[in-house]
């Protein structure tokens, strides 16, 4: 569908910023000016946020709706060290918790960053950048989640909660319309209760247009003579664009006073297309074939996508990405009396991910043969003249094309009983899920009329293929238990046993294959930890808490394309404070921790050879600040400040300790968020008329692993700290016959800082992603 570009609007407002820093749990106030109570389910129960002895950030749905999050990516900087970037293709986040990453897109590597979905655990990193119809709430908890929420999160929990049905009549239509033929639209029908049954479903399409020429769209490259099950791609026209289509549907029935089964099942269907990856600079010990290549590209019409500036349109061997995801879910509550409840989840998810190529080292442009590579080996230069390139002849510097079906079925059964003293939840947890991957890589890969072929070259860079079938089970019994000492001191202890059993079927394992690597054959592994989790808080005050916590997380061990890794560790030392003044106008939530990092899993590429290892001994000490507060009536302020320090004690490679020279990349150590939001007083067409400006923080960052020797390299592979500002101002509630109208214009990227360098690779050469551009548009919403 092609929409008009809206024409470019001004909006001029005047305030002055406070730096607050919040919890973002309610930038809305209520009527009497004070900030509003958040409930959260980050101990199993649901509990006032100020109340849990833990670091979690709330999300609620209203704030979620200033905030414009439509997903997981729109979560970053909304709480104290939460980064979430795109690696460039849209089904994959990068997304960084204290300075722990859950990144790696294999289905044999568990995320760091455990995502649940009204409490399902999901197994993938790979489409967890889903679009959902109805999201309620959003809860961030930070460190290991050693206990309730232990499913191998060494990082920490992005829990998402949906809506549920609420058994009246109601209608809500949102429509948002922006630059870059930008259409969303968002459909909620909640029906009349049907007796005890009550049912609600919504719709959601989300597309835009990519922001981005690609110079050899149309073109196709082969990959059935690597792997026929990846067929023959097509490289996009556009980068950057995506269109999904989203459905969710709630249903509760009461079966009697006490109990009560909650249905939900949710569909994705995504197509989305890599963001332009452009070249900055060549390094390693391939730097010189790297560079000669390179050198020949103008005599051949190459395009290199070599600048350390945005090159705006580039020429990228990228293709669409289609990504489907369902699941469903059947949770029981049973209230056994007033003291006893008992919960059962059941889900089974599913995930497809069609084969897709990804121009990594944004090299796709260039043209080279075979014939041309050999006589470059042999230093022969008229060999290399006499033997150009034609026209449908390109040239990686790597290659990734990729594949992956997954499906997990999971069982959770929580008890809890609730006394005058003493609270407690137990549970089991058991999960099972099977994948099967395919993933095509080439380094310095030469493609000949389009197709690739094996060549000489393969067994010198491990070109090839790594296909597998996966299948993880998981068992797990916890208890967590809460004595209230006293009226103001509260001790909790919790405990967790987890046993994972992995089979890993290496059907080929030919792919970047190197010492220690295992060959094709069915591995078996088990893994066991038992962590703990213990808390004291004590009440100051009424609304003035403080708490020290020690906890433990663990992620499993593995093999990755023929790689074996061992599990890592995690034990968190941790102080806070949660507290709130004048009347529930002021919130301030506070927290300092230090980090013990045992063996953690760390993906490198080595001269283009990816590689999956542990590092050895980290350590990570930070502080974490929140803050809203009513400033005057009407006007309100909230923001998020966060830091950590991340050493590398040791990191040990080919038995030598490279701690001093390695870097830890992609993680802006410094960030932070202000914003701020204006309801003026006086009405408009019946409406509140209101202005919000919110801007986010993130410091300098690495993206380069280990210093290359070159000072103008290791300074391209820096990226630049930043801000990015958003602008939006509108009408709230106009009344509209039986229901109301929200109008409101927005801006994303106010300043347009389309040269800040958001993400980068080092893969034979160093590669940039620079940010989005500046999307505007206008939201409307129709609430009966």
């Amino acid at each position: 569908m092609k929409i008009n570009r809206l024409p470019v609007f001004t909006l001029v407002s005047s305030a002055t910023l406070i730096l607050a820093q919040g919890s973002v749990a309610q930038d809305i106030a209520r009527s009497n000016g004070a900030l509003e109570e958040v409930i959260v389910t980050a101990q199993k129960r649901e509990q006032n946020l100020q109340a849990v002895p833990i670091a979690v950030t709330a999300l609620t749905a209203d704030t979620l709706r200033a905030f414009r999050v439509t997903n997981v990516e729109g979560l970053s900087n909304l709480a104290p060290n939460l980064n979430v970037q795109q690696q460039g293709r849209g089904t994959l986040p990068h997304i960084n918790i204290r300075g722990v990453s859950s990144a790696v897109a294999d289905a044999a590597v568990d995320p760091k960053i455990a995502t649940y979905l009204d409490g399902v655990y999901i197994g993938r990193t790979v489409g967890s950048i889903f679009d959902l119809a109805d999201i309620e709430r959003v809860e961030v908890l930070r460190g290991p989640q050693g206990t309730l929420f232990g499913r191998n999160a060494t990082g920490g929990a992005i829990s998402i909660i949906t809506a549920a049905p609420t058994g009246q009549l109601g209608f809500k239509q949102d429509f948002t319309f922006g630059n870059y033929d930008m259409l969303r639209s968002r459909s909620t029908l909640d029906l009349p209760a049907f007796g005890p049954l009550r049912l609600k479903v919504s719709y959601l399409h989300d597309e835009q247009e990519g922001y981005s020429d690609n110079l050899i769209g149309g073109q196709t490259i082969d990959l059935r003579l690597r792997d026929r099950a990846m067929g023959v791609l097509k490289y996009a026209d556009k980068l950057g664009g995506k269109e999904s289509d989203a459905v969710m549907v709630g249903a509760q029935l009461d079966v009697s006073d006490s109990v009560m089964f909650d249905y939900r099942f949710d569909y994705t269907d995504s197509t989305t297309v890599g963001t332009p990856t452009q070249q900055l600079g060549i390094v390693g010990a391939t730097a010189p074939l790297m560079s000669a290549i390179n050198a020949f590209q103008p005599l051949y019409g190459g395009i290199t996508n070599l600048s350390s500036k945005p090159l705006g349109n580039v020429a990228a061997a990228t293709s669409e990405e289609q990504l489907d995801i369902s699941g469903h879910n059947l949770t029981l509550t049973w209230d056994i009396n007033e003291q006893l409840n008992l919960k059962s989840i059941t889900a089974y998810r599913e995930m497809e991910q069609d084969p897709a190529i990804y121009d990594l080292g944004g090299t796709g442009g260039w043209k080279f043969t075979t014939t041309q590579m050999a006589a470059l080996f042999a230093g022969d230069i008229p060999g290399i003249l006499a033997n150009p390139p034609g026209p449908n002849d390109s040239f990686f510097s790597i290659l990734t094309a990729r594949a992956l079906e997954q499906d997990q079925v999971s069982q959770e059964l929580q008890l809890t009983w609730t006394a005058d003293r003493f609270d407690i939840v137990a549970g089991g947890f058991y999960f099972r899920e099977e994948s099967s991957s395919h993933n095509v890589l080439g380094v310095l890969q030469p493609v000949e009329n389009g197709v690739v072929r094996p060549s000489f070259l393969d067994p010198i860079f491990g070109n090839g293929v790594n296909n597998s079938d996966n299948k993880n089970e998981s068992f797990a019994a916890f208890v967590q238990g809460t004595w209230r000492v006293s009226d103001q001191l509260d001790f909790t202890l919790g405990l967790r046993r987890t046993e994972d059993k992995r089979e890993f079927n290496l059907i080929e394992a030919g792919a970047a294959a190197g010492a220690g690597d295992l060959d094709e054959g069915i591995y078996d592994l088990d893994y066991g930890k038992t962590n703990y989790t213990v808390i004291l808080n004590y009440r100051w005050a009424e609304d003035v808490m403080s708490y020290a916590k020690v906890g433990t997380g663990f992620a499993a061990g593995g093999i990755m394309n023929g790689i074996p890794y061992d599990p890592e560790e995690m034990t968190n030392y941790e102080i806070g404070l949660k507290s709130q003044f004048l009347d529930n106008r002021l919130r301030l939530n506070a927290a300092a921790f230090f980090m013990d990092y045992e063996d953690l899993q760390v993906q490198t590429f080595n001269d283009g050879k990816q590689r999956f290892e542990n590092a050895g001994q980290v350590e990570v000490s930070g502080l974490e600040l929140e803050l809203d507060t009513v400033i005057v009536d009407g006007l309100t302020a909230s923001a998020s400040l966060g830091w950590f320090d991340f050493k590398y004690k040791e990191y040990l490679r080919n038995g030598v300790d490279i701690s001093d020279d390695v870097r830890h990349i992609r993680a802006p150590d410094l960030n932070g968020r202000i914003s701020l939001q204006y309801d003026l007083p006086e009405t408009l067409f019946g409406g509140t008329p209101f202005m919000r400006l919110d801007s986010r923080y993130s410091s300098e960052a690495e993206n380069l692993s280990i210093a290359s020797g070159y000072p103008e390299i290791d300074r391209l592979s820096m990226r630049d700290a930043y801000w990015l500002v958003d602008l939006r101002a509108g009408l709230a509630s106009v009344p509209a016959g039986s229901g109301k109208i929200d109008v409101s214009l927005w801006a994303r990227n106010l300043l347009d800082e389309d040269d800040v360098n958001v993400y980068g690779n080092e893969v034979l050469n160093i590669t940039g992603i620079y940010s989005r551009p500046r999307t505007y548009g206008v939201d409307f919403s129709f609430i009966y």
